[in-house]
């Protein structure tokens, strides 16, 4: 059986659409845990009426302290021997499951990573051809990851074993990290796994016209992001020969984004800018290679206010 984990949270315009994509999804032995994390619209009454007219949705309302903590939730209560996540304002294809579960058994593998795509127009398609697996190593994967790294979910292309969960050392979600726990949980993922599938095939489809702009209000999860940041470079260290220096230069991006919002606000909280900045220092610059990240760090740390009139104008 697959246990699918879906947090929610104030999303009646586009959860039926999705739910309806999971209810009929080609492989049907399937249970749907659907996490209300206190919703304050209809998202939780859309949630009872599917459980009603179809039993393998099961609901948890539930008020959290941030989506890890819901998560969690989601995984204490699945059954199944396969675990997914998705985020309810995306898409999958009706046969994303099917196709996955396949290419697991066969390759007897702790999980596979599909293709996804980046659906920015409504009514946007793309093609799928039609193409072959393929085995990743560790570093492959992280390097992925880190690669396309971008403000979304991490989780939601990818199918696991319940074992990376359940079997020792147990992976939860760190409930104290209140943004970039998808990605610190795909890394522990990927470590713990002995064989990765990437399916190039395009199954997942991230629809950014639903999806809030990352930065458009400064909460306490976006200021705690670099911690986020830190756990995966201490997990990725781990691994023999990986070159964590592009997962830095994405902590110092993050930072000085960071830093730039917090500068941009009318009622401008000045300990706060002092710690944001403060993160700017945490790595040498002799561990940046990317030029272009080193310069913007240095503009940032010695030249704030010119470097915030210079992004100011360029961001719009």
């Amino acid at each position: 059986m697959l246990s699918i984990i879906v947090p929610i949270y104030n999303v009646e315009n586009v959860l039926s659409h999705c739910l309806n994509s999971l209810r009929f999804q080609s492989y049907r032995n399937i249970e749907i845990i659907l996490i209300n994390e206190g919703s304050s619209d209809t998202s939780g009454a859309i949630c009872d009426r599917f459980a009603r007219v179809d039993s393998r949705f099961k609901v948890l309302h539930r008020n959290v302290k941030n989506i890890s903590e819901a998560l969690n939730f989601g995984l204490e209560k699945a059954k199944g021997e396969f675990i997914s996540f998705i985020d309810p304002v995306d898409r999958i294809d009706v046969l994303m499951f099917e196709k996955l579960i396949l290419t697991i058994i066969k390759h007897k593998a702790d999980m596979v990573i599909a293709n996804h795509g980046e659906e920015q127009i409504i009514n946007n398609k793309e093609l799928i051809e039609s193409s072959e697996t393929v085995i990743w190593t560790k570093k492959m994967a992280l390097n992925k990851i880190i690669d396309q790294f971008q403000f979304k979910s991490f989780l939601c292309n990818k199918l696991y074993t319940s074992e990376l969960f359940r079997s020792e050392p147990v992976n939860k979600f760190d409930v104290t990290i209140d943004i970039f726990g998808d990605l610190v949980m795909s890394v522990q993922c990927i470590l713990k796994s002995k064989k990765i599938i990437y399916d190039p095939n395009l199954h997942y489809h991230y629809i950014a016209y639903r999806h809030v702009s990352f930065f458009n209000d400064l909460t306490k999860e976006k200021l705690s992001g670099p911690k986020g940041l830190l756990k995966v470079i201490d997990l990725a260290e781990s691994l023999d020969g990986f070159d964590v220096c592009m997962i830095k230069e994405q902590y110092i991006n993050y930072s000085i984004l960071l830093l730039m919002n917090l500068l941009k606000e009318e009622n401008k909280n000045r300990q706060l800018i002092k710690e944001a900045k403060k993160n700017l220092y945490h790595f040498p610059l002799s561990e940046v290679r990317n030029q272009r990240v080193k310069v913007s760090c240095v503009m940032a740390r010695k030249m704030t206010y010119i470097y915030f009139n210079i992004w100011k104008k360029q961001s719009g």
